[in-house]
């Protein structure tokens, strides 16, 4: 389960979330809607753990989040903002071999295939959505499916 309570931000002065409460139980999935600058990725950042809150506490499975790296094994982030190595995904794959001991190869040509994405293909000339599936990929650097992944919606894994 996830939990906010009372969770309060200011950023440059402005009030970003304001005391905001929410609860999203086992097995849910649960959407995020607002205007621009409302909020929603915001509270993603700090609910995968990237912010640290002004006020307020953020569990998931009962536990905080920020700096708990049990946490945080279990969660996948897919940010708006795509960042890669300037290189194909096979050259990407090999640089995330060598940055996480637990990287799982087969996993990510499960993926590439099930994506139908050219792993030898430059990822800057990948289209927006293909680069989203590139991101999705460099998510499952771990042997564990992440339970959590957060990408403008919440998923609870199972």
């Amino acid at each position: 389960m996830i939990k906010v309570k009372d969770l309060y931000k200011v950023i440059d002065g402005e009030v970003v979330l304001d005391h905001l409460n929410m609860q999203v139980e086992e097995g849910s999935i649960y959407g995020l809607m607002g205007p621009n600058g409302a909020g929603k990725t915001t509270l993603i950042r700090h609910l995968v753990g990237v912010l640290k809150q002004n006020a307020g506490k953020i569990f998931i499975e009962s536990q905080p989040v920020y700096e708990n790296i049990e946490i945080k094994r279990k969660i996948g982030y897919i940010s708006d903002e795509m960042y890669f190595i300037e290189t194909s995904l096979e050259r990407n794959a090999k640089v995330y071999k060598d940055l996480y001991p637990s990287w799982n190869q087969e996993r990510f040509e499960e993926l590439y295939k099930t994506f139908k994405l050219n792993p030898t293909k430059k990822i800057q000339i990948f289209s927006k959505g293909m680069r989203k599936q590139a991101s999705f990929l460099n998510t499952h650097k771990t042997q564990v499916c992440h339970k959590y992944i957060f990408n403008g919606t919440l998923l609870n894994r199972q």
